[in-house]
């Protein structure tokens, strides 16, 4: 089952999974997906051909859904429905979330981008209120979390961290985070 692993494909499938009774343009999958409109006309025909996925056409667009073939969906079931380096994210930031300090997590490098691939480790910003904790007790406390993260879920947390104060300021580091994904708090 080599063409569920190409970039992107898990997205596809996740998004028609969740909606199974829908169908979706292929613009509207990939906006759903979070995935290139190229990548996911691409996707459709591949999966398609392998009959995973049924199209229809409406006026000029192509429509899509996953297929009605019991065999097909069996094989689909074995996708999970989150993707779990984003699901040890939101673990890591939720349960590192109880901590005072802690002003939020945010998700870059390629699994912000949504360009991963299974078993990458998991990048994630740490904001933590210097005026509160010091670095090397935010650092020894995350390191925890990211432990037993990685114990119970096999996800590397690769924690990057950043004074609250660094935040406000314009420019450097902070101006490249401000745009990622806060996924805590959420």
């Amino acid at each position: 089952m080599h063409i569920l692993a190409r970039k992107g494909r898990v997205d596809i499938i996740r998004t028609l999974k969740a909606f199974p009774d829908e169908y979706f343009s292929i613009n509207e999958l990939a906006r759903v997906a979070k995935v290139p409109t190229m990548t996911a006309w691409r996707s459709v025909k591949e999966l398609k051909q392998a009959g995973f996925l049924k199209t229809r056409r409406v006026g000029n667009a192509v429509s899509v859904r996953i297929s009605d073939d019991r065999e097909k969906q069996r094989t689909l079931r074995l996708i999970p429905d989150t993707d779990p380096q984003r699901a040890g994210a939101g673990q890591f930031a939720n349960l590192l979330g109880k901590n005072q300090w802690l002003k939020e997590c945010r998700l870059f490098g390629s699994i912000g981008r949504g360009e991963h691939s299974p078993g990458e480790e998991v990048d994630v910003a740490v904001v933590y209120d210097d005026g509160i904790i010091a670095e090397v007790d935010a650092k020894a406390a995350a390191c925890v979390v990211a432990e037993a993260i990685k114990t119970e879920t096999n996800v590397t947390i690769a924690p990057l961290f950043v004074p609250y104060r660094e935040m406000m300021r314009k420019g450097g580091l902070a101006s490249e985070l401000r745009d990622k994904e806060v996924i805590w708090p959420g």
